[in-house]
């Protein structure tokens, strides 16, 4: 998926963590037994966190069990079971990557021309079954992706305009997480604000590489429109990360306020570490430079 919705690990108890983990390895598992090896490699704990709230949304509990996985084979450890129903999940996380396959082949370097189009014949079959359990929810990303590249190949929208489109995917995404009318009002609202925050930290995350490159990046127009001097090189400046973390905090701030009226109980910790920490935290790591989406760790401190 984007690789931006992580949890702050220093601040989860040992339980917590190890719940986490239960579930990515799980979503992977399930993966791999709907939809073959190779999908699962392109897996990001932004599933963890969909599977985590739709368990909570439902009241569902965990099942795991000490499995040995793929990438650690000699050691076993502790993975939720399919009878936890990640599957919801799991096919999102497939949904999307699809697309993004697509939009690299379009769209990036060489490099990743080359691993998309590897990756993508992959994907191909388990999206058209997809499609067909989720027709609505598969005609809302396409739609969305459609916009995507209709703002990309135009280049002049603003950051409200560039963002709309993830917002619209993510709405859809948790929408359907809920049960009654309220509960998906909250969750669309929360969703819409979750996919605009992951978009600004994406833009400030590609931003170097953009103005490099040519690539069309709506902070690029920003900085161009308030006078802001970009060269690819050298530190971010301090007023195009100034508007990033406003346009971050208002986002993250309607988001809470969605997720304190949904008041979930189950995983509670650990939604509330990824929500209230995890998110800023990542923001944080995109800001300073110093994020790398294949990095587990993180390598600076949490600022409160």
């Amino acid at each position: 998926m984007f690789g931006y919705i992580r949890a702050y690990k220093p601040m989860l108890r040992m339980i917590e963590y190890d719940t986490y983990k239960a579930v990515y390895c799980g979503i992977c598992k399930d993966m791999h037994r709907r939809f073959g090896f190779v999908t699962r490699l392109t897996l990001s704990y932004d599933a963890a966190f969909l599977a985590l709230m739709d368990m909570s949304v439902h009241d569902r509990k965990i099942k795991a069990k000490n499995e040995r996985c793929i990438a650690h084979p000699w050691k076993k450890s502790m993975c939720a079971v399919c009878g936890s129903d990640l599957s919801y999940a799991s096919s999102v996380s497939v949904l999307l990557t699809y697309h993004k396959l697509k939009d690299d082949i379009a769209d990036k370097g060489l490099k990743k021309k080359a691993l998309a189009a590897l990756l993508l014949p992959f994907f191909k079959k388990p999206y058209k079954k997809l499609c067909k359990r989720y027709r609505t929810l598969s005609g809302e990303i396409e739609s969305a992706m459609k916009l995507q590249r209709e703002v990309e190949k135009d280049k002049s929208a603003g950051i409200d305009a560039a963002c709309e489109p993830t917002a619209l995917m993510m709405k859809a995404v948790f929408e359907r997480l809920g049960r009654d009318e309220r509960e998906k009002a909250l969750l669309a609202k929360f969703g819409y604000c979750l996919g605009r925050y992951v978009y600004v930290t994406d833009a400030l995350d590609d931003l170097k590489k953009d103005v490099r490159e040519g690539g069309y990046n709506p902070l690029k127009l920003y900085a161009e429109s308030h006078g802001i001097e970009l060269d690819g090189e050298g530190k971010l400046p301090a007023e195009l990360t100034d508007f990033c973390t406003a346009t971050v905090n208002m986002s993250l701030g309607q988001l809470a306020d969605c997720y304190v009226a949904l008041d979930p109980h189950r995983f509670r910790d650990i939604l509330d570490n990824i929500v209230y920490l995890g998110l800023k935290y990542v923001y944080d790591l995109v800001r300073q430079e110093k994020f790398n989406k294949r990095d587990k760790k993180g390598t600076t401190t949490y600022e409160r």
